[in-house]
């Protein structure tokens, strides 16, 4: 299926960046570049994930851990940024919420009563295959995530003019849409949504590393 290309090109994008960061951490041992490291290739997997179900259909263990991390990663982008922008106190504490309700959601979705009627063949499922009393965990992790890492870009580019900022708030921006309009009804824009937001996201990071980089 065409929709296929989308979510395996992101896959293909969002590894190659998480191994340009996993070096960057290798030379630099910066917390924000272990934590980008790590949500990006979780955002890899997550695309992945949409295009195994595009092709061959959900399974029940990789829904769940699909779900988990689709919603954890936005909020490890947004405790890297913190660790970018703001004081060492306040990543950690955003960091320790973030693991802390990450383990607790794993937990519940690992042992949730899954609405399989719900895994439609080559459908976006977001979260209607999961009970309700799992899908109050998504929110807690990708709004806090979404605003850590919009906001703090916003803030940063206010304070110092930098143009990365611009391309990390714009993309948070667009992958926060793309996900509100498939829970919204609006699939058809998740999987391009996903691609472009992520492009424009690491653009910015990578624009970050360069104003970032120790004068030689």
């Amino acid at each position: 299926m065409w929709s296929s290309f989308f979510p395996l090109l992101a896959t293909i994008v969002s590894v190659a960046f998480a191994g340009m960061t996993a070096k960057q951490y290798a030379e630099r041992r910066k917390p924000y570049q272990l934590l980008w490291t790590v949500s990006f290739f979780m955002f890899g997997f997550a695309t992945f994930a949409e295009f195994y179900s595009i092709v061959w259909g959900w399974t029940p263990l990789l829904y769940r851990l699909y779900y988990v991390a689709s919603a954890s990663l936005v909020a490890l982008m947004g405790a890297g940024t913190m660790y970018l922008l703001t004081q060492r106190r306040l990543a950690n504490g955003f960091l320790a919420f973030t693991i802390l309700v990450t383990a607790v959601f794993l937990v519940e979705a690992l042992r949730a009563e899954l609405i399989t009627a719900n895994f439609v063949p080559g459908g976006v499922v977001a979260g209607t295959a999961m009970p309700s009393s799992v899908r109050l965990f998504a929110p807690l992790l990708s709004i806090p995530g979404t605003l850590a890492l919009f906001g703090g870009a916003v803030y940063s580019w206010w304070k110092t003019r930098t143009a990365y900022n611009l391309y990390i708030a714009v993309g948070a921006a667009i992958l926060a849409g793309a996900g509100g309009a498939a829970r919204g009804g609006a699939a058809q824009f998740l999987y391009i949504g996903e691609l472009v937001g992520l492009v424009v996201l690491l653009w910015g990071f990578l624009k970050s590393r360069e104003v970032h980089r120790p004068a030689k």
